[in-house]
């Protein structure tokens, strides 16, 4: 460079050998609007193929609220999930699409899909505006490759954050451009789909604040996006659905906030993986295609010629320079510009992440995807300074975290927030509507239809992909019939039996089979509901079947020890003394005979010794403890050892050693869940004992780590 004699440096001469050397793209004028084509195109290259899976979980029961009925109709009847009051995302983005597409589910998938696009661009309008079309094609391009968007394209719900969001940022838009009352009526629909924006009149107050002027004073201009805050309010208040509202989904944790801005950090760089592999390098390489198409449109992202050239007519005019720089986005340029959308970026996305705090035992990536679009701001502006290789580099690494977070063949299911993945992710849904498409060939196959009025019991069905919700909305989608109803097992009571034709299915792996019919069907499904600690369900099946056969003393004898665990003695003595038993509670005499036969070595023996005993004595608790250890020993999968074992139980609640021994029937019977709540009421009562028994400590630290969320059975999270 030569000396300039005012002490500076003059630039060198065209040709020079210390010219740069533009890029070949430098010249090239390419619109905003191919820019962004360019990023749409990668949107859909990585979501297509999940266009084809059908519906999931709560899905069904939106179409089944919207089915038949009118709009008006279907936003009169209460919200069938009963936590949130959500009408744009759920009634009435139900109704439209399933109204003109037979409730398709590729169209609900589409629409996603084409929701997301749209989402992604109205990010790219708020980013061009705050922050230039560099910045806004890096953000953009950021945004569009992250998996945030997974969720919310591949589940029909996923409605609910896509129109939320959408419509928050075509509010922020709005405002920034002028148009604030047409921005609050945008917030109140997208607050109506999903409450994770309600902070966006701060976000917006922030974004609009102009060069040494006070929050207070821009938060001022944006007093109709409050408004329109107010109005969600009175909606939500005064909507009738909103009773129960949250009951289920909110659950404020200790170290809720704490783990929620712990997991923006996971999110925003892909962070997550499988269960102890934490800190192993992805799997998987970023998408190939939409990285390069990203890369491109980064590589021909211009400024704007305003923000270019701005032009001042005089320098040494202060008013016309004033004028000029304040054509210019919230009168800044330059690197001013690029500190206040980075700033605006960073409080966005730490503000959008506060609703969140409110459901962090229950965390997922998707969650945080309005928080991403202003780490996108954050990031663009950021990258905009530095040459656009570099900012293409810095891309790839955040894509490839992206790739391997979607490609995560693994989810969390336990209640925790820190957790190190997500508890819904890409890897959940396509397992759920795998399997559940895999069930309902089966079903199909074994019913191409049901009578009117036919109600469908399941069991056995693989946790966590919601085949059977509510009472059936899947069965009455798939079979087009609004009689149909179905019901886990468990839940069986004689209403549900009565109302119609009767089937029952079990589910074994992926598959679904009938249940084999017998005379003893409804024994086997009373014993079912009995070691899951349901006995509502049981009284009501073996109610049935002494209906059926009026002569079955074991049924009788079932169904009297169900009344006493339903607190119903005077029901279930009646039961005994029909049964043939005799009501005496003293201890019984003869068990020191079954003992001393015992000891000999003859266990038939003494079987036959307690059962006399307890035909006897059925009152009596510590005969009903003898036979059930001798019946268990010689056959552990005897039914009619765990109902000895429930009789002791039932019988004397107070007895730790009763709950030890239920316990291990229900963990024999793979009833996890129930065991360990039996092996809990066993400990409280043993006290001492409780604490030295190692043997019942090592059963539930493996029950433990067999559940979903435990360490020996990942399985259980994966296929």
């Amino acid at each position: 460079m030569a000396r300039d004699p005012r002490g500076g440096s003059k630039p060198a001469r065209p040709g020079g050998a210390s010219a740069a050397r533009p890029a070949p793209w430098a010249g090239l004028e390419v619109p905003p609007l191919v820019v962004f084509a360019l990023l749409a195109v990668a949107i859909v290259l990585l979501h297509v193929p999940g266009l084809p899976r059908t519906f999931f979980a709560d899905d069904f029961l939106f179409l089944d609220q919207v089915r038949s009925r009118t709009l008006l109709e279907s936003l009169r009847v209460a919200d069938p999930l009963s936590n949130f009051y959500r009408p744009v995302s759920r009634q009435i983005y139900f109704w439209i699409i399933s109204a003109t597409t037979n409730e398709s589910g590729f169209a609900f998938h589409a629409s996603n899909l084409f929701f997301f696009v749209v989402l992604v661009g109205l990010f790219y309008l708020v980013a061009r505006r705050m922050a230039g079309g560099v910045a806004a094609a890096i953000g953009t391009a950021f945004l569009a490759l992250h998996y945030a968007g997974d969720v919310p394209v591949r589940w029909a719900c996923g409605s609910q954050e896509l129109l939320s969001v959408g419509g928050a940022l075509a509010a922020l838009w709005l405002h920034l451009g002028g148009r604030r009352f047409l921005a609050a009526a945008f917030l109140v629909v997208a607050a109506l789909s999903k409450e994770i924006v309600l902070l966006t009149p701060l976000i917006a107050a922030i974004a609009d604040r102009r060069p040494g002027e006070s929050l207070w004073h821009s938060a001022r201009r944006a007093w109709p996006l409050g408004i329109g805050v107010a109005v969600w309010a009175a909606v939500w208040l005064l909507a009738p659905h909103t009773r129960q509202a949250a009951s289920t989904e909110v659950e404020l944790h200790p170290w809720g906030a704490v783990s929620t801005y712990v997991h923006l950090l996971q999110v925003f760089f892909g962070f997550e993986a499988r269960q102890g592999e934490l800190w192993r390098l992805p799997r998987v390489g970023p998408p190939l295609v939409p990285l390069v198409l990203a890369a491109v449109a980064v590589f021909f992202a211009r400024e704007s010629r305003r923000a270019r050239d701005p032009k001042p007519a005089s320098p040494a005019s202060d008013t016309t320079h004033t004028a000029a720089r304040e054509a210019l986005p919230f009168g800044r340029s330059g690197q001013s510009r690029a500190r206040h959308a980075i700033v605006t970026g960073i409080l966005w996305a730490l503000l959008a992440t506060v609703p969140i705090i409110a459901v962090a035992v229950l965390w997922s990536a998707y969650y945080y995807l309005y928080a991403m679009c202003g780490a996108a701001l954050a990031l663009g502006a950021a990258l905009s300074r530095v040459p656009r290789g570099w900012a293409v580099a810095a891309l790839v690494p955040l894509a490839w975290g992206s790739a391997s977070a979607r490609h995560l063949d693994e989810f969390t299911s336990a209640r925790n927030p820190w957790s190190a993945m997500s508890h819904i992710n890409r890897f959940y849904i396509e397992r759920a509507t795998r399997v559940c498409e895999g069930y309902l060939a089966d079903l199909r196959a074994l019913h191409p239809d049901f009578p009117q009025r036919s109600t469908l019991f399941f069991a056995g069905l693989k946790p966590n992909v919601a085949f059977q919700v509510a009472d059936g909305p899947l069965i009455r989608w798939a079979y087009r019939d609004s009689s149909l109803r179905s019901y886990y097992l468990t839940n069986f009571s004689r209403d549900k039996a009565t109302r119609g034709p009767n089937y029952y299915f079990v589910s074994q792996s992926d598959s679904i089979s009938e249940m084999a019919e017998g005379s003893d069907r409804m024994l086997r499904i009373a014993f079912s509901m009995l070691v899951s600690d349901w006995p509502p369900g049981a009284h009501d099946a073996l109610s049935l079947e002494i209906e059926r056969d009026p002569s079955s003393d074991r049924a009788r004898y079932w169904s009297a020890w169900t009344s006493y665990a339903l607190d119903r003695p005077d029901e279930g003595r009646q039961s005994l003394a029909s049964a043939g038993y005799g009501l005496e509670s003293a201890p019984a005499s003869g068990q020191r005979a079954a003992y001393d036969a015992l000891a000999r070595g003859d266990t038939l023996g003494a079987m036959a010794l307690a059962r006399e005993e307890v035909k006897r004595h059925a009152l009596d608790a510590a005969a009903h403890a003898l036979l059930a250890d001798l019946m268990l020993i010689r056959d552990p999968d005897d039914p009619d050892a765990a109902i000895e074992a429930l009789a002791a139980r039932v019988l004397a609640p107070l007895d730790p050693i009763v709950w030890r021994r239920w316990a291990m029937v229900q963990a024999r019977r793979d009833r996890y869940l129930e065991a360990l709540k039996s092996f809990d009421r066993y400990f409280e009562l043993a006290g001492a004992m409780g604490e030295n028994d190692a043997e019942a400590k090592r059963w539930v630290e493996a029950m433990r780590r067999v559940l979903p969320g435990g360490a020996a059975k990942p399985e259980a999270l994966r296929d």
